[in-house]
């Protein structure tokens, strides 16, 4: 077997893993938690007047099990958390990331813990129109979520979830992503035309770059998200949130021990063996990857 022919049947391997870990989410529904009984904090501490467009500003990580998620991220990242009644808060050495809710299936339905990202939009309800007029979905509000802002939780015409906000006193402002940060989010997906040509009008992202079978989408220069073409039938569309690391090998060993799975270990043959894909203990999957600042 040739070099060239191994590398890419590595590649489809890996690419054939990730298939299956998306096609165990389909026709499962993320929860939906009862928002409008909560006043949701701010996402930052302190205003910022400043808006991103298209930037993934916030992720919540939606769970039956919230304590078991708690000892797990506190071991494998060193997560902080603040409790506010039914809210928990997140926090990577001291930078307020994100939030945590405990939530149920109705009776008889079925879901499984989730990591949902919310996308900076600058008008809530003329997204929701045009979420709708490309058949989208809307699935909860758009909500008045106090001091958290307007939001609304929607489904793309493939069926990915995400919360489309407009924050209250602004968005987080950029800055290089440190270990245990977002460093963003991609959308995989078996219809990369028809996905892109939908999300570059709803996040405004007015540059793109390819390589092979991944999209880079740009908003005034600054990459805001990816989507990578997984080519397999049925593959469900999702967006999956990645977490900078110092080193994935260290980090999957820890996953197993703290009750997690390793769905995907890192290989040298795919970005250099930067990346794997895990899942928590309460079943939400996410990417870790490592991140060299000025790097590719």
């Amino acid at each position: 077997m040739n070099k060239t022919i191994k590398y890419k049947w590595i590649i489809n391997v890996w690419i054939l893993l990730a298939s299956i870990f998306l096609l165990g989410c389909t026709g499962v529904n993320t929860p939906a938690p009862k928002q409008e009984k909560l006043a949701l904090p701010a996402i930052t501490k302190s205003a910022t007047h400043k808006y991103y467009s298209g930037k993934f500003v916030w992720h919540d990580l939606l769970t039956d099990d919230v304590s078991s998620a708690k000892v797990f991220y506190s071991a494998l990242f060193g997560w902080t958390f603040e409790e506010q009644d039914e809210y928990i808060t997140i926090y990577n050495r001291g930078k307020l990331i994100g939030g945590m809710m405990q939530v149920a299936p109705k009776p008889g339905s079925k879901a499984e813990a989730v990591w949902l990202p919310s996308m900076s939009v600058s008008n809530v309800d003329s997204m929701v129109a045009y979420v709708e007029k490309k058949k989208g979905k809307v699935l909860k509000g758009p909500l008045d979520m106090k001091e958290r802002g307007k939001g609304v939780l929607v489904s793309d015409p493939h069926g990915a979830h995400i919360v489309l906000l407009n924050a209250k006193g602004g968005d987080p402002v950029d800055t290089i992503p440190q270990m245990g940060d977002w460093l963003w989010d991609e959308l995989w997906t078996d219809q990369p035309k028809e996905s892109y040509d939908f999300y570059r009008k709803l996040g405004k992202y007015d540059a793109t770059e390819k390589r092979d079978n991944y999209r880079i989408l740009k908003h005034k220069g600054k990459w805001r998200a990816g989507m990578r073409y997984v080519s397999r039938d049925g593959v469900k569309v999702h967006w999956v949130p990645v977490v900078r690391v110092k080193d994935p090998q260290i980090v999957i060993a820890k996953v197993v021990e703290l009750g997690g799975k390793v769905l995907v270990e890192p290989h040298k043959s795919f970005i250099n063996g930067d990346v794997a894909i895990i899942a928590d203990n309460t079943g939400a999957h996410l990417i870790v990857q490592r991140w060299t600042e000025g790097g590719k």
